[in-house]
């Protein structure tokens, strides 16, 4: 889908006013970095800014026991950004737009798709798009008074990442970011 201005559809649970600062956003993104692909998620409910970068859960051994069999799950946050390792089943939406054409058919693809962790902490952000921008937005705004918004610019093999948490305190507000500075996040949401 090509575009002029996205416009991002509100849904049964979506705060209004939260979607208009969440487009106001993506297109002063999309302005500002000036972008060929870009991808919409729509994630169930809220996410915190642990997914900032995560890229999953994997296997290592036990360092109070150091017996080979002793493993354990820990969280991974690998040096190349990943894409962050939603379960299918919270992804509601992925919704694809091209300013250009690029020819990239990995673009194409799904990002969230049932597979193995170790697949997961592979499955880098970099290898999806040469210049893209990939935001990630929870759903039941509306219900809980808070949004998450989360933002991946790939720009060859750079990547900068972004997190921002918004409540509605008498009007929506940035209460927390990670990444951004806060004055910054503002102002794109202008």
């Amino acid at each position: 889908m090509t575009f002029k201005r996205i416009k991002i559809k509100i849904n049964e649970g979506d705060s209004t006013d939260f979607i208009i600062i969440l487009e106001e956003i993506v297109n002063r993104l999309i302005v500002n970095n000036d972008v060929a692909e870009i991808r919409v998620v729509r994630i169930k409910n809220w996410f915190d800014h642990k997914w900032l970068n995560y890229s999953g859960k994997g296997v290592t051994h036990s360092t109070e026991t150091f017996h080979p069999d002793h493993v354990v799950l820990s969280d991974f946050w690998k040096e190349r950004i990943t894409v962050p390792p939603f379960n299918p089943n919270r992804v509601l939406s992925e919704i694809r737009y091209h300013r250009s054409a690029t020819g990239n058919k990995t673009f194409e693809k799904s990002l969230h798709n049932w597979q193995r962790s170790s697949d997961n902490q592979n499955n880098r952000i970099g290898d999806k798009s040469e210049n893209g921008l990939f935001i990630w937005y929870s759903s039941e705004t509306d219900k809980n008074q808070q949004g998450s918004i989360m933002a991946y610019r790939v720009d060859k093999d750079d990547v900068e990442t972004w997190y921002a948490n918004f409540q509605n305190k008498d009007g929506w507000r940035v209460t927390k970011a990670k990444g951004i500075n806060i004055d910054e996040l503002k102002d794109l949401g202008k």
